[in-house]
């Protein structure tokens, strides 16, 4: 297993919070980033290696309807 380092977002573009992730390779780091909660999307790196940029996941309010990647 390796650790990755997922930065969030603000939504500023900047790192607000890093979380560590534990994964068998890059892909699987990919997929399970994409699982975690962030409002403004994150960052998931290995060491100085950025691996991908992950959307944001999580359901904002907007002209009275909720939009985002799992809509509702």
């Amino acid at each position: 297993m390796t650790w990755y380092r997922l930065y969030h977002l603000g939504s500023d573009g900047q790192h607000v919070a890093p979380e560590d992730v534990e994964a068998f390779d890059d892909l699987a780091a990919v997929r399970k980033a994409r699982t975690v909660p962030n409002g403004f999307g994150a960052e998931l790196w290995h060491g100085r290696r950025k691996i991908a940029d992950v959307p944001p996941t999580v359901i904002h309010r907007q002209i009275g309807r909720q939009v985002g990647l799992f809509g509702a």
